[in-house]
Parts: C-alpha cells; structure tokens; sequence
C-alpha cells in the first residue's frame, strides 16, 4: 500500500513542507535567500536531467524493491547501492555522475545503500543515507523566522489581503487552486482546493496528487514541546488542504523552538480497505548554534492502528509485478515496527542533518536511516498515471514563483 512505500510518504511530506516554506518566504526580497533556492531549483533540475530511469530516483530517495535490486551497483559485500556525485563549474553548469568510485571533491554527493537483512524470517533493507551539498545563504532558523511573520499575517485580515496582491507565489498557488481564508474562535484557516483549474492548468497533478488525497484523510497537529501555544493544525478534505493557524498567536510564535512535535491520524480508504492510524508520533529536535543548524528527527511511538475491508483489485494496463502480502494485518504491523522501533538495533527511521556556515560558504549534510520490507505493494496502483514525474510540471512551475518573491 502506497503509504507504506517510503517514496508516498517522503511525497507527502515534501507536498505540505514545500507549501509551508513557499507560502512563508513571500514577504520581502532576499538575495541569499534567492540564491540558495535558485541553486536547490537548479539542481533537481540537472539531478532529474542526468538519467530517465526511474528505478534510480526512487533509489536515490530511499526506495527499492527487490525485483530492482539488480539494476544497482554492488559494493564489495555485494549489497545494493546508488551514487550521484558532481561539481558545478564557474558558468553554473553542474557536472553530474552515477556511481563514481569515491570522489574527493564535489560540490554535491548523494549516497545510498540498501543491506538485506533477516528480521526472523522476514527479509527487509537497511537503508542508509547520505548527502552532502554545498548551496548557501539559507538554513532552518531563516524558515522559522518567515513563518512566524507568515502565521502573524494570517491573524492580520489587510496583512494578508496586501501579501496576498503582491506575491507571485501565493498568486500562482491561488491561481492553481482555489484559495482562502476563513476564521472561527480559536484558528483561522487557509484552504487550497485541487480543482478544474488544477485539472487544466496541471492534468498529471491534478490525477495522482488529487487522486491520492481523495483518498486520505490527515489530522496532523503540531506543536512546540516546550511552549505548547505554539501549534497549528494541517487537516484536508477531499481534495482541499487545511492549514489552521492559532488566532492571536504567541509575539514569539515558531521563532526558534527546541523541540517539534508532530501527532497524526490518517485513514486511507482504497480499493476496498479502510486503513485507520491514530496518535502516530514524530519528535524533532532543532538546535541553532552560531554557524551551525542542526535537526535530529524520529519516530516515537503510535496508537490505534487497523486494517478493515475486503481487497479488490483490477491490474491496470502496464503494471507488473504486483504483490499482495498473505496476511495484511500481519503486514501492517511489521512495517510500523520497522517504522519506529527498528530491528537491528538502531532503532526506526531517522534523520540527522546539519547547515553549517563556513569561512568559504555553507555546507549541508543530512543523513537517514530506516529499515522497509523488500517485498511490497501499492494500494494506489502502479500505472502510468502514478508516476511522480506527473506532478513536475507543477512542482517546477512553483519554484519559479517562489523564487520571483526573493527576488
């Protein structure tokens, strides 16, 4: 099922991050902001340039099946990995490399490796990940300190309505989607809608992303652990995402806080099932030093979780090597083990990442490691219209707004 598949849920994730830090960098010009996001956009662009094999990007974000295994390089113990590696040159052209042996001197290094490992009897990847980039101007304190001004905006009726008429990228979102605004006694909440002007303007993400959150519904609630009236709510209905906002929020609101918790329930209904997951919990740890960002984040613990419902599927033209597990809440269960406890002694899935300043710039390091089954499957199909090379178009189309607010 698609939210089991690492690469659903590192898409969602980006989906709602990517409207949180669009949205919070509309409100005033900044040329080290603009730089490093002109540089990030660039780079997806060149990265997506270098190879049209699909089995490779998904593998650079973490996700293999084992039918795949042998389109990947060995490494001497004879386990599965990926690498791209490269340098951008004075014209600002990058030059990029799969599986180049050990570089030692990059602008730009992506690795990942994929063990096989036995948990009982159940075979599984551990994967590790690493990659390092060198694009400067920007770290996560600069976020906070934007969506801080932005949660303050949404509390200020004509603050909104002037950002709204002067930023191309809340433009673009409300042009792509129906947007707006509206207020109860404790939250005020902007809502973006996928609709008939998604659908034209944007045909492949309007099917798989429309689609998917058709079928989902997410009540994910986030707060500061250590000044709980620091929260917001992200919520959806259907097709329209919800971002509720604290009325009155807090003069210090988001500006810099230890420690970030997130608690979701989400429920999935496809093809017949009904899978319900509730009080899934992720902490995430922040710590802004002089020159150096650092982010620790990890799954901590969940509540009720259960699978109802009959499985009915149709293949659809051009899928194959589709899997149905003998047991689904067996399943079920295993993957939210791998998810958050671990099994080989490492605990669940996590990340470590750093933004460090240095004398000649900005180096990045994010490092991730979990462990998924080698065997799985997709409640969402596997035909050409759930591609994640659908939703570039529009991906690529709100980069450029953002990029023109900094500008």
């Amino acid at each position: 099922m698609a939210f089991l598949k690492k690469n659903y849920k590192l898409e969602r994730i980006f989906f709602f991050t990517f409207i949180f830090i669009s949205i919070s960098n509309c409100f005033q010009k900044n040329e080290n902001y603009y730089q490093f996001w002109k540089g990030y956009d660039h780079l997806q662009r060149s990265i997506k340039s270098t190879s049209k094999n699909d089995v490779y990007f998904s593998a650079l974000a973490g996700s293999l099946s084992e039918e795949n295994e042998s389109l990947l390089q060995k490494t001497p113990e004879g386990y599965p990995f990926l690498s791209l590696s490269g340098n951008i040159d004075n014209q600002q052209n990058w030059n990029l490399h799969w599986n180049k042996s050990d570089p030692t001197k990059y602008d730009y290094l992506a690795k990942v490796t994929f063990t096989p490992k036995l948990w009982e009897e159940r075979e599984i990847y551990a994967v590790e990940r690493k990659i390092i980039h060198k694009l400067n101007g920007y770290q996560p304190r600069d976020f906070f300190k934007w969506f801080h001004d932005f949660a303050l905006a949404i509390n200020d009726h004509n603050a909104y309505q002037s950002l709204k008429s002067s930023s191309e990228n809340l433009q673009f979102l409300c042009a792509a989607m129906q947007c707006h605004v509206t207020e109860n006694a404790e939250w005020h909440t902007l809502e973006f809608t996928i609709n008939e002007d998604t659908k034209t303007k944007f045909p492949g993400f309007y099917q798989r992303t429309g689609s998917r959150l058709e079928k989902t519904k997410l009540n994910l609630e986030i707060w500061d652990k250590f000044n709980p009236t620091h929260k917001l709510k992200i919520t959806n209905q259907g097709k329209t995402i919800q971002f509720h906002f604290p009325v009155n929020p807090p003069i210090d609101y988001f500006q810099s806080p230890k420690e970030i918790r997130f608690l979701g329930d989400v429920e999935i209904r496809s093809f017949g099932i009904t899978v319900k997951i509730q009080n899934l919990e992720y902490k995430l740890k922040t710590n802004f030093e002089k020159q150096t960002d650092t982010l620790d984040g990890q799954f901590v613990r969940i509540g009720k979780k259960e699978i109802n419902g009959n499985f009915f599927y149709v293949i659809p033209q051009g899928f194959v090597n589709f899997f149905i597990p003998g047991n689904m809440d067996e399943y079920f269960n295993e993957f939210f083990i791998l998810l958050i406890q671990g099994t080989q002694g490492r605990g669940g899935s996590q990340i470590h990442a750093t933004f460090k300043k240095t004398a000649n710039g900005q180096i990045n390091t994010i490092t991730t490691y979990n462990e998924t089954k080698r065997k799985r499957f997709s409640l969402f199909g596997g035909d050409d219209s759930q591609k994640a090379s659908n939703d570039f178009d529009f991906f690529a189309s709100w980069e450029e707004a953002m990029l023109r607010d900094l500008k």
